[in-house]
């Protein structure tokens, strides 16, 4: 348990990231006099709250030596339910939270649930739930649909200052999936079937029940997501999580989590997500376009790939 916890606090690669929010943010002021103010960065905290819940999801799937791609259409097919549902009545908004939670883990778990007891790849499996979420999303509805009640959508843009509410809940959701990682039995199993499935079965971790876990757990923080989505934008969207699938993996990478599982952790995804979404912020000021920001996003996954693939083989 002691290496577990040495092994995921403050690394090399953390200290680096940091050094990047700090560039990017002198970039930033260099670029646009409105960069640095309190309603820009508040503003950026709102954007990157839904890249921030899918990301610690997907770091918890990574650290089992998973992956999951089913957030593009899980996304889009859980907010078109939860906006279905809610409306403007208390009672079908609770309903609504209720409902949508439920299918999020609901689909994790058989994501969970192919890939330990069916045994086919994490990523075809979750690729294929994907596309067939996609396809009940847009069956439902092919544009925007139902709505949210006014006191969710003031909550959702609600902030303690220049704080967002999003942002303490992200927070909230970081320290406490920090201390399942760290702390709990769960965390343990988690770092030993991503390090070594094998050596870890022999050793008597539950390899199959800790999968179906993590996958759940997955999908609730995929539910999470989509109701907060749902409650910036007012409506469910059946291409709400359209490209959310790979920006997942994103910070995961670049926070020093290694896709074979087993090493890495939810502080460094956390700080991935805010310098990308700080870089996202500063190339729109410099009117940047978007399709230059995607190849961008794709140099920095393979740079961090490279880099972390060869600190492994040394």
């Amino acid at each position: 348990m002691d290496d577990v916890i040495r092994m995921t606090r403050a690394q090399p690669v953390h200290l680096v990231v940091l050094a990047l929010i700090g560039l990017v943010v002198l970039v930033g002021m260099y670029s646009s006099d409105r960069f640095a103010t309190p309603l820009n960065f508040a503003n950026v905290q709102d954007q990157m709250v839904a890249l921030a819940i899918v990301a610690l999801a997907q770091t918890i799937v990574i650290l089992s030596g998973g992956i999951d791609l089913s957030y593009a259409g899980a996304l889009g097919l859980l907010t078109v339910v939860f906006a279905s549902i809610a409306g403007e009545d208390p009672a079908s908004f609770a309903a609504a939270i209720a409902v949508v939670l439920s299918l999020g883990v609901f689909i994790g778990a058989v994501n969970g649930g192919i890939v330990t007891f069916v045994g086919i790849h994490p990523l075809i499996v979750t690729l294929g739930t994907s596309t067939i979420l996609s396809g009940l999303a847009l069956l439902i509805t092919r544009q925007p649909t139902g709505s949210v009640p006014l006191f969710f959508e003031d909550l959702v843009y609600g902030r303690i200052g220049m704080i967002p509410y999003g942002t303490i809940f992200t927070l909230f959701l970081y320290v406490l999936a920090g201390f399942l990682l760290w702390k709990s039995r769960l965390g343990l199993r988690i770092y030993a079937i991503g390090d070594n499935e094998q050596a870890a079965s022999i050793s008597g971790v539950p390899v199959k029940s800790t999968k179906l876990i993590v996958y759940a757990l997955s999908g609730f923080l995929a539910a999470v997501t989509a109701i907060y989505i749902c409650g910036r934008f007012g409506v469910g969207d059946p291409r709400a999580g359209v490209g959310f699938d790979l920006k997942s993996i994103t910070p995961v990478i670049v926070g020093g989590t290694l896709l074979v599982g087993g090493r890495g952790g939810v502080l460094g995804t956390l700080l991935a997500v805010i310098v990308l979404a700080l870089l996202a912020n500063v190339l729109n000021f410099m009117n940047v376009s978007s399709f230059y920001q995607w190849i961008a996003e794709g140099l920095i996954i393979i740079a961090a790939v490279s880099i972390f693939v060869g600190r492994k083989s040394k």
